[in-house]
């Protein structure tokens, strides 16, 4: 890289170096006009010379051996930036750069896209490396969007171009209330009031939802955002309903998202390895292997290893009588004995047991008893407090009318 920097810079000089000599070899007659010469006007000084390349992250690659093939100092570029990021986690779907400046041997620069949003940059400097976090700034604006939800929520939000971390904060809204696996029927739609962000050469995002409307078998739902004051001064978001009722429940509808039910409760179904009718006392959902299962409500563990044909078997015992099972699984994250909260990881999705392929068995029993996860009556969640619901009543008679109307979208005036 030296040689061609010193090469760059003798053709520049070399090219005026001839003209010059050219110049002056040309005889001078007494009977012609004398030729003025002038002096070449300074030459700008030119930005120093960079390079950037990007660095494949394969099957199989480590930062450290990444870094080894260009020179760079892994562990020190790792520990520059622990306190921003572990470089030892880089995923294979992530942007990784390395950039030489001003012709130097070793890279001065490794950039590690840690997510649309974030770039992480470990820069070489005199006295050893430093590490910044650069974030995308974007900017927002209400916008109304509409989207129909066949063949799924999932599906219909990607052709619309949104996130799937949106898509899944989408289904939160309502997913005390409506499985999104097995639920929508055709031509189920969903209306959103919400902040559209944008910044240059970025997807954009979705910040603040304000009101959901979701139509589905002829029945509507709407949610509405409310913050108050939370634990330790922060932030406290919910969603509820026009009324004030709240939508956050005891218990979730489904263990996973966005999956499809390849089998629903059914006491008399043929077993499709033994042969022979035996109770499905469950839901199948189909997934792939290694697919996070969260627990549907707070609880203890009571079950956490082999359990036969359930394979890998994690058993949750909740209030209200209310036991919760999950099958098949190919990693256990939790063990007996330990207490849960909603929607913490216990397993990922896998084979193991009388499984014919991937997939989570759910089970669910009242007071000892098999029910249908898919259709059992769960606990209702508590109200909004009395004092916050004048101004969320008029919170919601601004927002309801946005999902209303055909014109551009009004912020609301606090």
């Amino acid at each position: 890289m030296e040689n061609a920097v010193v090469m760059k810079w003798m053709s520049r000089w070399g090219a005026l170096a001839v003209g010059l000599v050219a110049t002056a070899c040309v005889p001078t007659w007494a009977d012609e006009p004398t030729v003025e010469v002038r002096t070449p006007e300074p030459m700008v000084e030119l930005a120093p010379d960079t390079l950037t390349l990007p660095v494949p992250i394969t099957a199989g690659s480590s930062f450290g051996l990444l870094m080894s093939r260009h020179g760079i100092p892994e562990a020190a570029v790792r520990e520059a930036a622990l306190d921003l990021y572990n470089l030892a986690l880089i995923r294979s779907d992530r942007e990784l750069q390395v950039t030489w400046s001003d012709g130097q041997a070793m890279p001065t620069m490794v950039r590690y896209g840690v997510d649309e949003d974030h770039l992480l940059l470990v820069e070489r400097e005199d006295d050893g490396w430093s590490a910044r976090m650069e974030e995308v700034v974007y900017t927002g604006a209400l916008e109304r969007i509409q989207l129909n939800l066949t063949p799924s929520l999932w599906q219909a939000g990607i052709d619309a171009g949104l996130r799937g971390e949106d898509l899944v904060r989408l289904a939160e809204v309502f997913e005390y209330e409506v499985d999104f696996n097995s639920e929508l029927r055709a031509g189920a739609s969903l209306l959103v009031v919400a902040e559209q962000m944008s910044a240059p050469k970025r997807r954009s995002k979705l910040g603040a939802i304000h009101a959901v409307r979701l139509t589905n078998d002829g029945k509507v739902r709407e949610g509405y955002r409310w913050a108050q004051p939370g634990p330790g001064g922060r932030e406290d978001v919910g969603y509820y309903h026009g009324d004030g009722s709240g939508m956050k429940r005891a218990f979730l509808r489904s263990p996973l998202g966005f999956m499809r039910v390849t089998s629903k409760f059914n006491p008399k179904r043929f077993h499709p390895v033994l042969k022979k009718p035996r109770p499905h006392n469950g839901v199948d959902f189909g997934a792939s292997t290694g697919t996070p299962v969260r627990a549907v409500a707070d609880g203890v563990v009571t079950i956490a290893g082999w359990g036969g044909g359930h394979g890998n078997w994690v058993k949750i015992r909740h209030d209200g009588g209310i036991e919760t099972s999950y099958s098949h699984l190919s990693k256990i994250s939790v063990r007996k004995g330990q207490r849960i909260s909603q929607g913490s990881n216990i397993g990922k999705v896998g084979s193991t047991g009388l499984a014919t392929g991937p997939h989570l068995h759910f089970q669910m029993w009242k007071n000892g008893r098999y029910v249908d996860p898919l259709k059992a009556a769960l606990p209702m969640s508590r109200p909004l407090e009395t004092k916050q619901k004048p101004a969320f009543l008029d919170a919601v008679a601004h927002w309801s009318a946005q999902l209303d109307s055909d014109g551009p979208v009004v912020a609301r005036s606090e």
